[in-house]
């Protein structure tokens, strides 16, 4: 004889609420343990080490960086204007301070891109497609050496107030064109 043995299961149906809580939850365990990454004001300027490397050194120059103005011509052009500069790519000019020799870099957007994650930055100054006349870019960055190649944004040099009151003078006149 042939005995037909038969199991009943039933299923364990969970409820809407149920999955809901628990999703709610898993994403709260999940956002507690990942860490959030800090936002940089920039709504003056920001000073940020390891930029364009130059010739003797190991590290790289310390950037100022600071927020484009959209509404006006390009920074390159600006500069050119400016300096009577022949070229407005891979920008580079001497200018004198306090009697004193400075080498101005400026940085292209793809070499900002490539030494800086600037995603991190918060530009206060958006302005819609319309109203942009030079370029769309949202920061812009210069490096400063001296005759010596020294770094003149790093924290130990000498000249770093003199260059900031340089880069802060030449920044305002951009904006206020």
């Amino acid at each position: 004889m042939n005995k037909l043995i038969m199991f009943h299961v039933e299923r364990n149906i969970k409820t809407l609420f149920q999955r809901g809580f628990f999703l709610f939850l898993l994403v709260g365990i999940m956002q507690s343990c990942i860490s959030q990454r800090q936002a940089v004001d920039v709504s003056d300027y920001i000073l940020v080490e390891n930029g364009k490397q130059i010739y003797g050194k190991e590290e790289g120059l310390t950037a100022f960086i600071f927020q484009n103005n959209p509404k006006q011509i390009t920074f390159a052009q600006f500069l050119g204007n400016k300096y009577n500069l022949m070229k407005f790519t891979e920008i580079e000019y001497w200018v004198t301070l306090e009697g004193m020799k400075f080498k101005v870099f400026f940085y292209e957007n793809d070499e900002l891109n490539k030494y800086f994650d600037t995603t991190d930055f918060v530009a206060s100054n958006a302005v819609p497609d319309s109203a942009v006349v030079g370029s769309k870019v949202k920061f812009l960055a210069i490096s400063v050496v001296n005759e010596y190649n020294e770094d003149c944004l790093s924290d130990s040099s000498l000249f770093k107030n003199i260059v900031i009151n340089y880069l802060e003078e030449l920044k305002d006149e951009y904006n206020t064109l």
